[in-house]
C-alpha cells in the first residue's frame, strides 16, 4: 500500500471515508453516487466496497443495489461501548476501594497480548517508591496481578497463544517464567477468585488482584490494589483480599453477572 506525503495509508484513508459517508445514508447509497461524493473512480470505489462486503462491514441491498453499513461494525462499536460502560460502572467502586485501603487501585482490560490500565485511583499516601502505572499504560500478562486475573478463566491453550514462554521476561527473582508454574498460578486464581503480583514486575511492589465478569460469565476486566511492600504487607493481605473480591463481585453484578 502506498503512503502519501502525510504518512497516512491512502487505501485505508479512502476506506474509512467510504464508511463515514455510508453512515449518513439511512437507505444506503449507490456506487456511482458514493464515488462522486468521495472523489474516487467508480472502479476504485467498487473494489473497496467489495472488500468491505467480504469482511462484513458493508452489505448490498439486492433490490436497490445500494450499499449500506454491515452488522460487523456493531462488534467494533460494542467492544468500545462495553469498555466505556465498564469504566463508568466501575469508577465509584474502585474509588471507594481506594478510600478504604488508602492504596492505588487499577482497572485493566485485555488488549492483544498485554493488559492495559483503563482507570486508576491514586493512593492518599506519599509513596517513597515510584510506581510506573498510569491510565493507558500497557503491562505484561505473566507477571502482573491484573494480567494474571484477566487470563484466569481462559483455556490454557489460548493463554499460550497470548503469552509465549520465551517472552516471559524475568523482571525480578519472583517472576514466573515457565508454562508449568504459570498454569498452576492461573488455576489458583480461578479457584480462589483473586491472585497476586508478589514483587514479580517491579521491585518493592506487591498487589492483590481479582477478575471482573460480564453477564456472559466471561472475564472482561480485572482490578488490583497495589503499592510498596511496606504498606501492602503480608499481614494486611486477608483484609485486602476480602475488600478486592467484594469490589470485583459488586462490579460484576452491576455488569449482569450472576453466580
Amino acid at each position: 500500500m502506498k503512503e502519501n506525503n502525510e504518512g497516512t495509508v491512502q487505501s485505508v484513508d479512502r476506506t474509512i471515508t467510504i464508511l463515514e459517508e455510508l453512515a449518513k445514508f439511512k437507505n444506503g447509497c449507490g456506487v456511482t453516487t458514493l464515488a462522486n461524493i468521495v472523489g474516487l473512480h467508480k472502479s476504485t470505489t467498487h473494489r473497496l466496497l467489495t472488500t468491505l462486503m467480504l469482511r462484513g462491514y458493508v452489505k448490498k441491498d439486492i433490490g436497490t443495489d445500494n450499499y449500506r453499513l454491515g452488522t460487523k461494525l456493531l462488534l467494533l462499536a460494542g467492544a468500545l461501548l462495553d469498555t466505556l460502560d465498564l469504566r463508568t460502572i466501575a469508577r465509584p467502586y474502585i474509588q471507594e476501594l481506594a478510600n478504604k485501603t488508602n492504596e492505588i487501585v487499577h482497572l485493566a482490560i485485555l488488549d492483544g497480548e498485554e493488559a492495559v490500565y483503563i482507570d486508576k485511583v491514586e493512593s492518599g499516601r506519599n509513596y517513597s517508591i515510584r510506581m510506573y502505572s498510569q491510565i493507558g499504560k500497557r503491562v505484561p500478562l505473566h507477571c502482573t496481578g491484573v494480567g494474571k486475573a484477566l487470563l484466569c478463566d481462559m483455556d490454557f491453550r489460548r493463554v499460550k497463544e497470548l503469552v509465549k514462554e520465551e517472552d516471559m521476561t524475568k523482571y525480578t527473582p519472583n517472576t514466573i517464567d515457565n508454562y508449568k508454574d504459570f498454569e498452576i498460578e492461573l488455576n489458583r486464581i480461578r479457584e480462589r477468585g483473586y491472585g497476586f503480583d508478589e514483587i514479580e514486575h517491579e521491585e518493592g511492589i506487591r498487589c492483590v488482584a481479582a477478575p471482573i465478569y460480564d453477564r456472559h460469565s466471561k472475564v472482561i476486566a480485572s482490578i488490583s490494589i497495589a503499592g510498596p511492600t511496606i504498606y501492602i504487607t503480608k499481614e494486611r493481605l486477608p483484609e485486602l483480599i476480602e475488600q478486592i473480591t467484594k469490589t470485583a463481585k459488586d462490579i460484576s453484578y452491576q455488569l449482569g453477572y450472576v453466580n
